[in-house]
């Protein structure tokens, strides 16, 4: 696997690279400090992740992001930056990415991050990131705003979209329930049938709608700012 950092900053680049080692011991790591060396980089050899930060000089990392997805659509892309606004996260989702983290996050959650988008299973998202896209709703508007829950939803397929919606991996979620991963996929696939949604994203979106998961502690936080989704 190859692994490509965008990031103006050397040191964070390097300490990124470090972190995608010891999560993937045999990865190449390799570094870009702007769009453009990204660009003439992915020309010459190609990649399977990119990691992209949100604010650089000159272009930008959504720029970046359309631009690989209009051209190596196979490329993983995950921003990866210190940047938790809506307007970024919902337009990095517009535009194709496989996950948003911030710089905060731990390797564990990198790493995850990593392999659900290498896997094409959704994306992971950075609770911080997820609570942001609701942010500046007053606690009453949210209130009204709530979907109704899906009647045919089973407790079990409600109780599994509460916890993604938590910000719980399918691992984590197996655990809690005394599950099988593999059960907890094929539940999944059920609720986003029901939902009409194709990833984990969108579900969990879904469910903070409905008054699940970080929404519903915004809303008890009266919409203040927030914070991990993994979708």
């Amino acid at each position: 696997m190859k692994v490509l950092i965008v990031d103006d900053h050397t040191l964070v680049r390097r300490g990124i690279g470090h972190v995608v080692h010891e999560c993937f011991p045999d990865a190449v790591v390799v570094e870009a400090a702007g769009a453009d060396d990204a660009v003439e980089l992915m020309k010459s050899q190609p990649v399977d992740v990119a990691l992209l930060d949100v604010r650089m000089p000159e272009r930008d990392g959504l720029d970046l992001l359309r631009e690989i997805k209009a051209t190596w659509p196979k490329v993983a892309v995950i921003m990866l930056t210190s940047y938790d606004g809506a307007q970024y996260v919902k337009q990095a989702l517009s535009d194709g990415a496989d996950g948003y983290m911030l710089k905060d996050a731990s390797p564990e959650d990198l790493d995850q991050a990593i392999r659900v988008a290498l896997s094409g299973g959704g994306n992971v998202l950075s609770a911080r990131a997820i609570r942001s896209l609701f942010e500046g709703n007053q606690a009453e508007e949210a209130e009204k705003s709530h979907a109704p829950r899906p009647e045919n939803l089973t407790q079990r397929e409600t109780d599994i979209l509460a916890l993604l919606a938590e910000g719980h991996s399918n691992r984590e979620i197996a655990r809690s329930l005394y599950l099988s991963e593999k059960t907890v996929k094929a539940h999944l696939a059920a609720v986003f049938r029901k939902l009409g949604v194709a990833n984990r994203t969108q579900a969990a979106m879904a469910a903070v709608g409905m008054g699940m998961g970080p929404g519903k502690r915004l809303l008890a936080d009266n919409a203040s700012p927030g914070d991990r989704l993994s979708s």
